[in-house]
């Protein structure tokens, strides 16, 4: 694996300044990517930096970083690398308040670890170092574990008679099928307390807005770097996870790469073209996630050592057709590249993307979509109505749904929020349908709420349901005080829908 430097741009000390970590703070959304804010005190200021959420591979507390070289972060004096079995130990969740105090921010945050006491000492572990080190060591693992249920986007699995079965789809990428990345993601699906526990953290960022997860581990045989004080030790860094053990003997891996390529004289169905040239690409937290191809940046450099490893079989699943002529048939799609470097990739970025409500005269649409808009345009006009909102964006990444009928575009969704005169509020979405009977959603709320949270549960279910609104998630909505209904099209003209809707938000 690639073992290139990770250089922070615009790195905020002076060049051969050091800078010490001494905390990483909460992922929060921005645009469509995770990220957290590290906190580096030089030798005359603490500086606040705002980086990629799989950055955090990079950092230990404690460390040194000189010109923002981030995978060479070193130690000041000797540190105490010690082994540490804490196998069946039960711990306790703690937190309490921390304030980082620095140059123009003063931020006020939660410190939240995991305490395991054995032997007269009181071991004490950041939950974050758990997840950077433990649950997802590499990239792709560290993507995917704030989002809620993203692994059936990428595969399906089966375990059975001691044996894996993984059927990766063409949204996993071929060059994550290294054996350390199949061997770790094996640990996690034949553990069930592993996967409930990893599931759990993504179900907690959508719920409740916070990390926060309960410690699940039985088998916790760690090497670590601590600091003591008296009887406390503090894991800075976990160096070397052992004895971790896979509950299946043999993987048997399918992915559509591995299929045998047979070329053919028939003409390409598409053909994609980038709209920028190739340049040198530099590591860049404004930059929006890696489209299909993500950079391999080596985020993979925690031990992780296994007590016995299954053999890992690449199975061809059947023939890929390799068409290279076109003809005026051939349909061409433009691909937009920014061609900035980021430790984000796709897929799951665009899950619950955090995008916000604009102005209605601000976006346009078409097809469906527009006379939605036209819709809104014209309820905006009535006196008791006080502003108008809408959103505009593809729906969730995953199965068939998400594209249209041709099997490449993006099917897209409106959501329209309607502010009454009296602070009540309505939400409406429509999702392009193409040949699909599917309602339109009202939301119906007596109080202005944060509409982020339902309206990316409810796009999450209607992908997985295969373009089907689900009742259980309805179901919960309604118990919080929202009233829901679905509106069925018909061939009205906008005016005459226009009134009709009027009517069911009153």
């Amino acid at each position: 694996m690639s073992k290139e430097a990770v250089i922070i741009k615009n790195w905020p000390f002076e060049k051969g300044e050091k800078g010490k970590l001494i905390w990483i703070g909460e992922p929060f959304k921005q645009g469509s990517k995770w990220m957290v804010c590290a906190y580096f005190k030089g030798v005359r200021a603490t500086r606040k930096i705002m980086l990629d959420w799989a950055s955090i591979h990079f950092l230990s507390v404690e460390k040194y970083y000189t010109d923002g070289d981030l995978n060479n972060g070193k130690t000041i004096d000797s540190p105490e690398v010690i082994d540490i079995n804490l196998d069946g130990i039960k711990c306790e969740y703690k937190e309490r308040y921390w304030e980082v105090w620095g140059s123009g921010f003063n931020d006020k945050t939660k410190s939240k670890t995991f305490n395991f006491s054995k032997n007269g000492l009181l071991y004490t572990i950041p939950i974050i170092e758990v997840i950077r080190s433990v649950l997802a060591p590499d990239k792709f693992m560290l993507n995917r574990i704030l989002e809620m249920d993203a692994f059936e986007n990428y595969f399906t699995y089966e375990l059975k008679a001691r044996k894996l079965d993984i059927n990766f789809t063409s949204e996993y990428e071929s060059k994550l099928l290294k054996s350390e990345k199949v061997n770790h993601l094996a640990w996690v699906l034949t553990n069930i307390s592993v996967l409930r526990m990893f599931n759990s953290i993504g179900q907690a960022i959508l719920e409740k807005e916070e990390l926060m997860y309960e410690f699940l581990l039985n088998r916790f045989n760690i090497r670590a770097r601590v600091e003591r004080k008296g009887c406390i030790v503090k894991i800075l860094e976990i160096i070397s996870l052992n004895k971790k053990r896979i509950n299946a003997e043999e993987i048997n891996v399918y992915h559509p790469s591995l299929e045998e390529s047979v070329s053919s004289n028939d003409t390409k169905k598409r053909k994609f073209v980038s709209n920028n040239a190739e340049s040198d690409r530099k590591l860049e937290s404004d930059a929006d996630g890696s489209t299909k191809q993500s950079d391999e940046i080596n985020t993979f450099m925690i031990d992780h050592q296994y007590e016995a490893v299954p053999k890992i079989n690449k199975k061809k699943i059947g023939r890929k057709i390799i068409r290279t002529n076109e003809d005026k048939n051939t349909r061409t799609y433009f691909l937009d590249n920014d061609n900035l470097r980021t430790t984000a990739d796709t897929g799951g970025e665009d899950i619950i993307r955090g995008l916000e409500f604009t102005n209605l005269y601000e976006v346009k649409g078409k097809g469906e979509l527009q006379e939605f808009i036209e819709m809104l345009k014209l309820l905006e006009k009535r006196r008791d109505v006080k502003v108008v909102n809408i959103m505009l964006d593809k729906v969730p990444e995953g199965k068939k749904f998400s594209k249209l009928n041709d099997g490449v575009t993006s099917r897209k969704c409106a959501i329209g929020k309607i502010t009454m005169v009296d602070n009540r509020e309505n939400c409406l979405i429509e999702v392009e349908r193409e040949d699909k009977a599917l309602s339109m959603l009202l939301l119906k709320a007596n109080k202005q709420i944060s509409w982020r949270k339902i309206y990316s549960n409810v796009l999450i279910s209607l992908v997985k349901d295969s373009g089907k609104w689900c009742n259980v998630v309805i179901g919960k909505i309604e118990k919080n005080g929202i009233v829901v209904q679905r509106i069925k099209h018909s061939k009205k003209n906008k005016y005459e829908k226009e009134k009709f809707m009027y009517g069911k938000m009153n």
